[in-house]
């Protein structure tokens, strides 16, 4: 399960994002992760609350926004989103001739704190 490794880089590196000045608990972290990034969005959840105990995150929800894979056919020169994510071919015209443009990614996107007041 190497989403628990993931998971404690994404939180190594929205910490290293934190201003110094930071009062309050996190309260959620938002990530993007493309269909081919090769995690499990259950699994990097569970490595995500495991290895935040402890740590300023330890009551931040982690969102993840799914992200599905998109083509882009050099033959047509237009963007596909494709839901077979073995074999990319064109939708269209059958090409194989394809690049793909988003699907691979894991972003951290935003780190949200309260204002530390009670």
């Amino acid at each position: 399960m190497h989403e628990l490794a993931i998971a404690q880089r994404l939180i190594d590196t929205a910490s290293a994002a934190l201003p110094s000045t930071a009062l309050g608990p996190i309260t959620t972290v938002k990530v993007q992760l493309g269909a081919l990034a090769g995690l499990s969005k259950d699994e990097l959840a569970f490595g995500f609350q495991v290895v935040a105990t402890g740590t300023p995150f330890a009551v931040a929800a982690l969102e993840i926004e799914e992200l599905p894979a998109i083509i882009h056919c050099s033959h047509c020169n237009i963007n596909y989103s494709v839901s077979d994510l073995v074999t990319f071919y064109c939708p269209v015209c059958d090409s194989a001739d394809v690049q793909v443009v988003q699907g691979k990614e894991l972003t951290l996107q935003s780190i949200e704190m309260s204002d530390g007041a009670a």
